[in-house]
């Protein structure tokens, strides 16, 4: 059914109604700038072939607000002419909104750092945090996502301001008299995950400058195998010796990592500023190239990765150094004496292209980039912030897809500037850092991840970062990462990688099994607050035609919890009747789609559940001494009376039958089954390489 989406002026202020029902009240336009501020009333409104057109004019300003409704979403531009003074750099433009009707539930992505959005949940509209990127809420009749956006030169945020909220829309930079530009995109639906896909799509497409969602991006082989970085094994005192080391370590133990990062601390600085584009000769004495060459050599290494920031360093680059002499026409100097990378897509590439051609030829295979959201801290009353995103991004990927295949990590470049603008890389980390030390942050980890990737999900894929195997949440951080969709990779010091923790989620080989998308909030929890309600975090996945939940007590008195699963959780499940498996009490149940099954969880417990439809009489779980056993069934095929599996390599292989099978062939042989009740176990241990099971 088609939504009937209408806006009206009452007394000068703009209403939006849904199905003749209000629900964003009282919006004004406010223009700040150094000669004051000016609020617009005597609004004049239009209706046109593009949409609705408001007029607001003024004798020293004059603004028009377009919007443009289609498919139960409504598309905002803001078009201000400055006739008197100069737009101020931060909120030169806002749209005031007195009211959000019937709020039930909330949940609101901001940034608590300048690199880091995390949920926010309150319904009180007036208690906003600066700088939200994205609300989203429910009136209990259906959910509703305003999505504020960077657009070529100006950004939008939101913020909480009295009883209502001011979308702010800024340019962090001076000496503009007029704005034109997109502003957010809304809409309502009552399934969730649709709605906030076709937001994005439409915020992508509405925008001046390109952009891609996560359907168009490729997700890079290397992060399909198991790796470990040096940061949290290390931190700035890694060096050659600790990683080798580390390596030995792995072949050793046997652990098939198959690629490496060498995180913070490898370059060459001064006063935190980059020196050159090689390796400081005291940690690595044989050069970058030589401990690349021994890691790929020796070790079984397949890729080799190293960290850099998005401005040549946490300061950005030295002044007095050879590169900045070098590479003068490429890098920008800021009014403040900063030097960085030029943020302009044609100018700063010689400057990336250079460092990492350098990089290539020591046999580095990608990069991981950090710290991509300090650079408004950098260009800011320099460039505006639409721009010099668009120009960096542009810069960086150009080199990083011609000399690594795309292949990088983002970082710390949660801010919508960054997220916005990244037209060829696929993953970005999706939280604040891993904190090995503090168990406590575990929490605040997987509730970061799952709810910034309901958003930012749409966009780009999540890297859910590192972690450590033998701290006491090791568990749940494997799990988290299993049922996350992105990249595995442990961060663990010498000597101290338990193979164990490992081994559930990767095959022999060091391949991952990943599930088929971005890890997310199921829908009974993704306006409602798991660390202060009585909910359990919920994070839900596909993998081919089976889901994944995965549960977590998150909560911060550190309570005994009360949750339920259902079949249904996981959207769009084919299917009447489903295997619902345990994973680590393995047991398993035949429920309906809509059938609740409980459960508990005490303080930082964890729990997984596969859901696999049935096919017959049958539904097959794979390995079951793996998170992710669907993903371990290479092939799958049913007749009416077999069913015909390959999988991936031996172990427990696991299914549910609503009725004995008659026989199980393992390579063509008979192999003896177990059953406990509907769950049946047949033991492939005793094989290497692919297992070819029939069942019937």
């Amino acid at each position: 059914m088609q939504q009937i989406i209408e806006l009206k002026l009452v007394n000068g202020y703009l209403n939006l109604l849904w199905d003749n029902e209000l629900v964003i009240s009282g919006m004004e336009p406010i223009v700040s700038t150094d000669e004051g501020e000016y609020r617009l009333f005597t609004p004049i409104q239009k209706s046109t072939s593009e949409g609705y057109v408001i007029e607001y004019l003024h004798d020293d300003v004059s603004l028009s607000l377009k919007f443009q409704v289609c498919d139960g979403l409504v598309v905002c531009y803001v078009n201000v002419l400055c006739k008197k003074g100069l737009l101020t750099p931060v909120a030169g433009v806002k749209l005031r909104i007195a009211d959000i009707r019937n709020i039930k539930g909330l949940m609101a992505n901001y940034l608590h750092k300048n690199w880091w959005t995390r949920p926010w949940f309150n319904t009180d509209i007036g208690s906003l945090p600066p700088r939200t990127q994205s609300l989203f809420w429910s009136d209990a009749k259906r959910f509703y996502h305003l999505l504020p956006v960077c657009d070529d030169v100006f950004k939008a945020e939101l913020m909480g301001v009295g009883q209502g909220m001011d979308i702010v829309i800024s340019a962090y930079d001076v000496g503009y008299i007029s704005c034109n530009t997109l502003v957010f995109v809304f809409g309502g639906d009552s399934q969730p995950y649709r709605l906030v896909k076709k937001v994005i799509d439409l915020a992508i497409k509405s925008r001046k400058m390109p952009g891609r969602n996560i359907e168009e991006r490729h997700y890079p082989e290397i992060f399909e195998y198991l790796g470990w970085c040096s940061w949290d094994a290390f931190y700035h005192d890694v060096n050659e010796k600790g990683i080798i080391d580390k390596a030995d370590e792995f072949k050793e133990k046997g652990i098939p990592v198959k690629w490496m990062i060498v995180d913070d601390g490898w370059s060459e600085t001064r006063e935190r500023k980059l020196w050159s584009f090689q390796a400081d000769r005291g940690k690595f004495p044989n050069g970058l190239g030589n401990l690349v060459k021994n890691l790929k050599g020796q070790y079984g290494i397949s890729w080799v990765g190293v960290w850099h920031t998005f401005t040549g360093y946490w300061d950005g680059i030295h002044p007095d150094s050879d590169i900045a002499k070098e590479y003068k026409d490429n890098i920008m100097k800021t009014k403040g004496g900063r030097l960085l990378p030029y943020p302009d897509a044609e100018r700063g590439f010689p400057f990336w292209n250079a460092w990492h051609t350098y990089l290539k030829k020591q046999g580095v295979d990608f990069v991981k980039v950090d710290n991509q959201s300090a650079l408004v801290l950098f260009v800011k009353n320099n460039m505006a912030i639409g721009t010099a995103a668009c120009g960096m991004h542009g810069a960086l990927e150009a080199s990083v897809a011609l000399n690594f295949n795309g292949w990088a990590i983002n970082c710390m470049g949660m801010a919508a500037e960054n997220m916005w603008n990244r037209r060829i890389t696929a993953v970005s980390r999706s939280s604040d850092d891993f904190l090995p030390q503090d168990v406590s942050s575990f929490k605040e980890h997987a509730m970061q991840n799952a709810y910034n990737c309901f958003i930012y999900g749409n966009l780009i894929w999540g890297d859910w970062d590192m972690w450590w195997t033998y701290n006491k949440v090791a568990v749940n951080s494997a799990v988290l990462r299993a049922i996350s969709g992105g990249p595995v990779y442990i961060s663990d010091q010498v000597g101290k990688t338990d193979p164990a923790i490992i081994k559930p989620l990767i095959l022999s080989n060091g391949r991952v099994l990943r599930c088929n998308r971005p890890g997310m909030p199921t829908m009974d929890c993704l306006v409602v607050d798991p660390q202060s309600s009585e909910t359990v975090l919920k994070i839900w996945n596909r993998v081919g035609d089976a889901g994944v939940i995965a549960a977590f007590n998150v909560h911060a008195d550190g309570r005994k919890l009360r949750g339920t699963i259902k079949p249904s959780d996981v959207p769009d499940l084919t299917g009447q009747q489903f295997a619902v498996y345990d994973h680590f009490t393995r047991t398993a149940y035949i429920k309906d789609a809509d059938e609740v099954m409980g459960f508990e969880l005490q303080d930082n417990g964890c729990a997984l559940y596969l859901i696999v439809p049935f096919k017959g009489d049958f539904a097959l779980l794979g390995l079951l001494d793996k998170y992710i056993s669907p993903a371990t069934i290479k092939v799958q095929h049913n007749t009416e009376r077999e069913v015909h599996a390959v999988l991936y390599e031996g172990g427990l292989f696991g299914f549910v039958a609503k009725r004995q099978p008659d026989a199980v062939m393992v390579n063509g042989e008979k192999r003896e089954w177990v059953c406990n009740e509907s769950l049946c176990i047949v033991d492939c241990s005793d094989i290497h390489g692919e297992v070819f099971i029939m069942i019937r």
